[in-house]
């Protein structure tokens, strides 16, 4: 009853998953994911044109990791030490590339024959296994393993070596067998896991290492380098919300809260939506592991989006119909990771540009937060409670807020010029009256 309940096109992807796993792209033909799937030949190809571009949907509509058959069981990570974490973690991804191993292998073998269209969708079902990776390792590691090196840029690293772990298994004999070494290339899989275990750890900020050794990555902060955070003019800031709010509910709320109270993105996973306390008098958040108090701002660059009560985030909270405790979702009712933040405003941002020409990151929305409230007369000491950030970390925005606030009276100096000196204006200087003569 429940597969009579799945669309055509579900069980088709459905099936052709079964069978391209078990026997491969190549040995599998159209009849047989038609019969498998109850439904007629003709209708496959009329949803996906070829047995390629069936793959190409199974790519990216099949729960390859995610599914009844291949989900990963994970301790969480604050329950066991971060190397066992990895460990656990790279293993079920070798065990699931084993299941998946003729997939794999049509996949690599058969790149060539793709058409343009059936490669870029084959492209974003990869992204998606490389995200569902990156979410991991970035809860395992933190946001920001190493300088420039993100999350998904170290889970494309990994799964680029698992992938071709794999492949070469395949192709030569011993696959996931430690008792088999017919390459040399690695000893054995369980040398190959602690390799990339090794690799991995390093990446972690040496600071972060020494100061909690085995601590629980969840509590692992790395160093924010604030010196490279820009705070934004208030158009552009005013430009983002307009988009965000076109998005949709829950964006438009998230990003009112990074200009409203400078939240980091790490931060934003944590939120639940007993975060949020309100009333007519304040709205504000109960942020990080402490729980400190920050207030979500009405005002944001001179521009007022609702009110304590009424306002984004109000509305996308009682917009929801679900039983989830998190402030922000991602799929399938679960709290929004920090990666998800980050696309999501990669996704708002797309066509804006800084005044230096770069694209928009994220540290800005809160780079601009923090100088707004400088400039509204907070001392370091006190935006240092509110933020999170150490009075040293605050230095560059106190700087870039003493510069903005120096223009400000430049600017109502010149407006004041005229009146002010106009009776100089009047009198000509020795120069001119020699002329005059």
């Amino acid at each position: 009853m429940a597969a009579q309940r799945k669309s055509a096109r579900q069980r088709l992807v459905d099936a052709a998953f079964q069978l391209f796993s078990s026997q491969g792209v190549g040995a599998t033909t159209t009849r047989q994911v038609a019969d498998l799937a109850g439904v007629n030949e003709v209708t496959l190809f009329r949803q996906f044109g070829s047995k390629h571009g069936l793959l190409a949907a199974v790519m990216t509509e099949a729960e390859l990791l995610a599914g009844p058959d291949h989900r990963f069981e994970l301790n969480p990570v604050e329950q066991v030490p971060v190397e066992q974490a990895l460990r656990d973690f790279l293993a079920q991804c070798l065990e699931a590339l084993d299941r998946l191993s003729e997939l794999v292998r049509s996949v690599i073998g058969e790149a060539g024959q793709f058409s343009a269209a059936n490669s870029q969708v084959m492209g974003r079902g990869l992204h998606a296994i490389r995200d569902f990776m990156a979410e991991y390792l970035e809860a395992v590691l933190g946001q920001t393993v190493a300088p420039g090196l993100p999350p998904e840029e170290v889970a494309g690293l990994v799964m680029a070596l698992l992938l071709g772990s794999a492949a070469i298994d395949a192709a030569i004999g011993g696959e996931g067998d430690d008792s088999v070494e017919p390459h040399g290339l690695w000893s054995s899989r369980t040398d190959l896991i602690e390799s990339l275990v090794s690799w991995l750890l390093s990446l972690r900020p040496q600071a972060a290492v020494d100061d909690l050794g085995a601590a629980q990555p969840s509590l692992v902060t790395d160093p924010l380098n604030t010196e490279t955070w820009m705070d934004l003019p208030a158009p552009i800031v005013h430009q983002v919300m307009q988009v965000a709010r076109k998005a949709g509910t829950q964006t438009y709320a998230l990003v009112y809260v990074l200009w409203g109270a400078g939240v980091a993105a790490a931060e934003l996973s944590l939120l639940t939506r007993a975060s949020a306390l309100y009333d007519s008098n304040q709205h504000i958040l109960l942020v990080g592991p402490n729980q400190r108090q920050v207030p979500l701002n009405q005002w944001i660059m001179g521009r007022r989006y609702g009110t304590y009560t009424k306002n984004p985030l109000t509305r996308w909270l009682k917009s929801r119909s679900d039983d989830s405790p998190a402030l922000f979702l991602g799929p399938d009712d679960q709290p929004i990771t920090p990666l998800r933040v980050r696309q999501l405003w990669a996704d708002v941002t797309a066509n804006m540009i800084s005044p230096t020409g770069a694209p928009l990151g994220l540290e800005q929305a809160r780079a601009t937060w923090c100088v707004e409230m400088l400039l509204k007369g907070l001392s370091r000491q006190e935006l240092s409670l509110l933020s999170g950030l150490s009075v040293e970390q605050l230095e560059p925005l106190v700087q870039k807020a003493q510069a903005r606030s120096a223009l400000a009276q430049a600017l109502r100096l010149d407006r004041q010029a005229g009146p002010i000196y106009s009776g100089l204006d009047e009198t000509p200087n020795s120069a001119d009256s020699a002329d005059d003569r």
